[in-house]
């Protein structure tokens, strides 16, 4: 009697507590609502995962097509409107299988039960099915069954991280739930039963057959004709490939690992998608065509220089590419960026002193620091000799750059590019020595055209912007002046400058600024430009890190700036961008081409230079200077040679420069003696009172210069004497002799018949 009372008792509490409401709130839509980013027109790029890891969106039911609905029952729970949330018939069905295969096979859940178990989790053991099925039965209580159908049509799984059978549609279809067809529908019922397994993506398959099931369930129960059920098993089945779903997809992922999304929705973003297309299929088809050259990536990021805002940002070729790393982004990756950091260097330069008319050696230099001796080398492995500012950043040599940045210092170039943006180096300048302005330290394509920005905008540094969410904290400021800019700019877009090195690369029917960056080991180039209205960064190589064949900067990267820098200046994307504006205190020059300095009658070619006003040149050309050269057999003729200073002696020879021959004399000091048929035994370089500095970078062997002299065939034994009391031999070539610090006097002495001969002396120094 006990028993049965007890019994009584807890049958009367069950059903009681049947009445007991769940929280209502834990079925409401929003923990299903999952993150869309969109580009600044609104295109959904990406939808991010939602509170259950997982994309969705939440629709009523009456939004959901109803053959789906059916569907969905059919195949999930055919009694579903006639039972109290749990369905003792499925039940027993179950158990009955599950001892028969000695396994866990089926559970028999009802739709019911599946929403408690999506909002719920829990273990699948039996007093874990037991609580799920007294909360089935309250849940019955509390809402509908449309409602419960509704619950589960946008809770369900359906692979790959998708929710709900509107993000499903979407995702496998490109379509909203209310426009699927029978066949469509039935094929998106199938997959909650096992999303894993049925992953369209992987066994296309097995969810056909699947859904060729669910068909028949429908047509058994009558919810289907049989013209219906034929006409879906005919229809063929297209789903849309992933990257046609993720739009963008490095810039979803930056958004997404950069700020705290977990109270957003929507997040608009400033990327032009159909610019972000039309660039990343540009980049396909160059790739495509470098792949023999074992090129396999690029990535590129456009940003407005008015507003700051990345309009494109393609992190890879194809996110896709598994096998070459396509998930990459190379946007952000840090990478070697070559010669693209020398306008930063050149621009400090031109903030202490030099013009672009600056004489920069180009000859062989060796500069000891604390990794050894630092020896740089110019990409088509030559020596130029004596170079202006202009053609050595314009050509992009190296040797020059060096040099200049011994004027500047490493840590001053270190400085002003962490001003510009690039945090990434952040090691001392000492770690990364002279190579500095060659390259050498990783940085990001992300900072390096963000830094180029802030030549376009005239020497203003401004943060650049990717989406709504985007505080700004470090505000615009300026890292150059507006001359300096101007001039780098200026240097940047002069084709004439450039042809040296680059041919007719880079010719655009607008002003365009452009710099080239490629390693020494073919692993990385870039070409980052700017017009007035946009910045353009590109690099290409391997995110495996495998070397290209000889791809240069001009090779790669450059042919796809070329190709988007005119697709945004071309109709009907854009228009083309006005000139940049010339800043005031400049003004234009004429100079000596070769010297750098004011011309005279002697310089062969000269051209406009431009300078800030009070630097302009001062001094007249000395390199080009006329010499009278006697002839064997005729009259002595007047001609122009090019004379270097003695630093560039070992060049001058190695090149074959031609010097003033043995005999000849400057015209300005000794035409007279000439014009008097007088011979006589003299130095005629270097000139008395010149004066010698000793480069302390610069080995000692470079460091000569070239004694040169005239004698007469009637001179013999000719020696050279220096400071009385050294003696050399003399001969009509010359001879060379290395540089040592203090004061001396040379003279040439010899033998006529058996009168010695002497020259006058002439007297250096050397510091």
């Amino acid at each position: 009697m006990l028993c049965l009372l007890t019994c009584f008792i807890i049958g009367i509490g069950f059903i009681l507590s049947l009445y007991y409401s769940l929280p209502k709130d834990d079925f409401s839509i929003h923990s299903i609502q999952s993150l869309k980013i969109v580009d600044r027109n609104g295109i959904v790029l990406r939808e991010y995962l939602n509170d259950r890891q997982g994309r969705g969106e939440w629709k009523s039911l009456t939004s959901i097509a109803y053959t789906l609905r059916q569907a969905t029952v059919a195949v999930e729970d055919k009694r579903f409107f006639s039972h109290p949330g749990i369905d003792p018939l499925a039940i027993g069905r179950s158990i009955i299988l599950n001892i028969k295969s000695m396994s866990y096979r089926s559970g028999g859940s009802t739709i019911t039960q599946q929403v408690i178990r999506s909002v719920y989790p829990h273990p699948r053991t039996l007093p874990s099915k037991i609580k799920e099925m007294w909360c089935a039965l309250r849940l019955e209580r509390l809402i509908s069954k449309d409602e419960i159908l509704e619950q589960y049509l946008n809770r369900a799984p359906y692979g790959n991280q998708l929710f709900g059978v509107e993000a499903a549609s979407r995702w496998y279809f490109g379509k909203p739930a209310n426009n699927l067809s029978l066949a469509e529908s039935a094929y998106l019922a199938a997959l909650p039963n096992a999303p894993s397994i049925l992953n369209p993506n992987k066994n296309m398959h097995t969810a056909l057959i699947r859904q060729q099931n669910v068909l028949r369930k429908m047509l058994i129960n009558k919810m289907i004709l049989q013209e219906e059920y034929d006409r879906a098993v005919a229809q063929p089945i297209q789903i849309i490939p992933p990257e046609s779903i993720m739009k963008a997809p490095h810039v979803a992922e930056m958004i997404q690992a950069e700020f705290d999304t977990s109270s957003q929705r929507t997040i608009m973003t400033t990327i032009d998608y159909p610019l972000q297309e039309q660039v990343r299929w540009l980049m396909n088809g160059h790739i495509k065509k470098l792949e023999k050259k074992n090129v396999h990536n690029a990535a590129a990021i456009i940003i407005d220089n008015r507003s700051g805002e990345i309009r494109a940002l393609v992190g890879s070729v194809n996110f896709f590419d598994t096998l070459n790393n396509g998930q990459v982004n190379g946007v952000t990756a840090y990478r070697q960026p070559g010669s693209a950091i020398k306008p930063f260097m050149y621009a400090l330069t031109l903030e202490n002193g030099s013009t672009p008319a600056t004489i920069l050696p180009d000859i062989p230099t060796a500069i000891p620091d604390h990794h050894g001796d630092f020896v740089p080398e110019n990409y088509d492995k030559h020596y130029h000799g004596p170079v202006r500012l202009r053609t050595a950043l314009a050509c992009s040599y190296n040797v020059p750059a060096v040099r200049a940045l011994q004027t500047i210092g490493k840590s001053a170039l270190l400085e002003k590019l962490k001003d510009v943006g690039c945090s990434s180096l952040d090691k001392d300048a000492e770690y990364y020595g002279y190579g500095l302005t060659l390259g050498n330290a990783e940085a990001t394509l992300y900072e390096l055209t963000t830094a180029y920005m802030s030549f376009a905008n005239g020497g203003m540094w401004k943060p650049v912007k990717l989406s709504s969410l985007e505080i700004l904290l470090k505000a615009s400021h300026r890292v150059y002046d507006e001359k300096t800019a101007y001039l780098i700019t200026d240097i940047l877009k002069d084709d004439v400058a450039r042809r040296p090195a680059f041919g007719i690369n880079f010719h655009f029917p607008f002003q365009c600024a452009v710099k080239t960056g490629t390693t020494k080991d073919y692993k990385d180039n870039w070409t980052i430009g700017y017009t007035t209205q946009y910045t353009v960064g590109v690099w290409v190589g391997n995110f495996s890190g495998k070397e290209m064949q000889h791809v240069s900067g001009v090779s790669g990267a450059g042919p796809i700036f070329t190709d988007i820098v005119t697709f945004l200046h071309s109709p009907p994307y854009g228009h083309p961008p006005a000139d940049f504006e010339i800043p005031g205190h400049l003004v234009r020059k004429k100079i000596c081409a070769r010297s750098g300095k004011i011309p005279t009658s002697f310089c062969p070619k000269t051209l406009e230079e431009l300078f800030v006003e009070g630097k302009t040149p001062r001094e007249y050309c000395t390199l080009h200077k006329e010499y009278i050269v006697r002839s064997i057999n005729g009259p002595s003729q007047k001609k122009v040679y090019e004379v270097y200073p003695p630093e560039y002696t070992s060049w001058v020879m190695n090149e074959r420069k031609p010097i003033p021959p043995p005999g000849s004399f400057l015209a300005s000091e000794n035409s007279s003696e000439i014009g008097h048929g007088i011979k006589r035994l003299m130095i005629v370089s270097p000139n008395s009172g010149d004066y010698f500095k000793i480069d302390p970078v610069l080995r000692t062997e470079y460091q000569k210069i070239i004694i040169a002299g005239y004698v007469p065939k009637n001179v013999t034994h000719v020696k050279l004497k220096i400071n009385d009391d050294e003696e050399i031999p003399f001969n009509d070539k010359g001879v060379e002799w290395n540089l040592k610090r203090g004061v001396y006097r040379f003279q040439l002495v010899g033998n006529v018949g058996a009168i010695s001969e002497y020259s006058s002396s002439i007297v250096i120094n050397v510091e």
